[in-house]
């Protein structure tokens, strides 16, 4: 174990390295960031751009017979074209996607094959979702064309977590996954990162800058100490969801209206600068979590981590504060996005006592 927690896997058997890759920045609040899989067993294969959503324990694809303006903007999984897919449930099932609207679902089972930067192909039988409709703005720019559940539980949806089926199948030597990206401004065609089953990548991380937090009962969800801005506690305790699908900070309307006010200055500065750089905004400070001496860890962000320079559809071309309100999180509580993930290695820990995997330990650390 290096210092500070996160663990160390080079060249690891058991350790599975998903090449992470991008598309442009929207305004939409998903992240950009994407991996390539495999569904089906198909003369020509079914291959797709799968967002890896620590903020869902729904996995699913988009079916060949969506037919919402929505859905045919992206590519389509056809169960008829496979000779492993089964269906398990065909009757519709809705999901709440709460801002971004519902989306109406089937389950079907098949084979997936996940292939890493070693040329490693893994293969395994889960349960997912197939959607058949889903329509908003949102869905449409969605980068991705179906999401990889890496939530915290394994048991809490009719879709199968696949960290969970490669845990229990031995496929796996870690009960961890690890997330790091290198960002840049409109470097979608270049920037690239890594998502990691079962292992890590110590030569990302400074082992010295670890902190570790704990998990409460809900979707990946710290309860940090404080978030301050300016010197001023603005938030004392708040809910953190620790969420890489998402590409904004994102809460109630009257969390996102308290965050907007202290780093505006209560509305001096502006919400779309030519540049934040140009500007006075004040740093926005979490503390949470535990370091390796037991204190309070504490994470400083630059303005540029609370704006997002847009790269496509509206306000291309434009700064944007990464603020957004999201209906029904709940008194107190923020989505802790991919805007600040971005600057950070992370690393995301199941407890595996039990007969399926629960999400125990998040380490956050600087990039090096």
């Amino acid at each position: 174990m290096r210092k500070g927690g996160v663990r160390s896997t080079v060249e690891a058997e058991n350790t599975l390295v998903f090449e992470l890759r991008r598309g442009a920045i929207t305004n939409n609040g998903a992240t950009p960031w994407w991996v390539s899989a495999t569904v089906g067993t198909s003369t020509v294969p079914q291959t797709f751009k799968f967002m890896m959503d620590t903020g869902t324990t729904n996995t699913w694809v988009t079916a060949k017979s969506c037919s919402t303006s929505e859905c045919t903007q992206h590519d389509s999984f056809d169960e008829t074209a496979s000779s492993t897919f089964v269906w398990q449930d065909q009757s519709l099932t809705p999901i709440d996607f709460s801002g971004w609207g519902n989306m109406d679902v089937n389950l079907g089972n098949d084979v997936w094959v996940l292939s890493d930067k070693n040329a490693i192909d893994q293969d395994v039988t889960v349960d997912f979702w197939l959607s058949q409709s889903y329509s908003g703005a949102r869905f449409g720019e969605l980068i991705q064309d179906g999401f990889i559940a890496c939530g915290p539980y394994g048991d809490n949806s009719r879709s199968n977590l696949i960290f969970d089926a490669l845990w229990y199948s031995g496929a796996l030597a870690s009960p961890w996954m690890s997330y790091w990206v290198d960002y840049t401004i409109d470097g979608a065609a270049a920037d690239s990162g890594e998502m990691i089953f079962g292992g890590s990548n110590a030569d990302k991380y400074d082992p010295d800058t670890v902190i570790s937090l704990d998990i409460v009962p809900g979707i990946w969800t710290h309860m940090g100490d404080s978030i301050v801005v300016d010197g001023a506690e603005i938030f004392t305790s708040p809910a953190l969801l620790i969420d890489t699908g998402a590409s904004e900070i994102k809460g109630e309307q009257a969390e996102i209206d308290k965050l907007i006010a202290a780093v505006t200055l209560d509305g001096q500065l502006p919400l779309s600068p030519d540049n934040p750089d140009h500007y006075a905004y004040p740093d926005l400070v979490f503390n949470l979590g535990k370091t390796s001496d037991g204190s309070t860890g504490q994470l400083v962000f630059p303005p540029r981590a609370y704006f997002n320079y847009i790269e496509a559809g509206t306000d291309q071309g434009k700064w944007q504060i990464a603020m957004t309100v999201l209906e029904d999180l709940g008194e107190n509580s923020l989505i802790f996005g991919r805007n600040l993930l971005d600057r950070l290695y992370s690393e995301w820990e199941y407890d595996t006592s039990g007969t399926s995997v629960a999400g125990k330990t998040i380490r956050l650390a600087q990039r090096v």
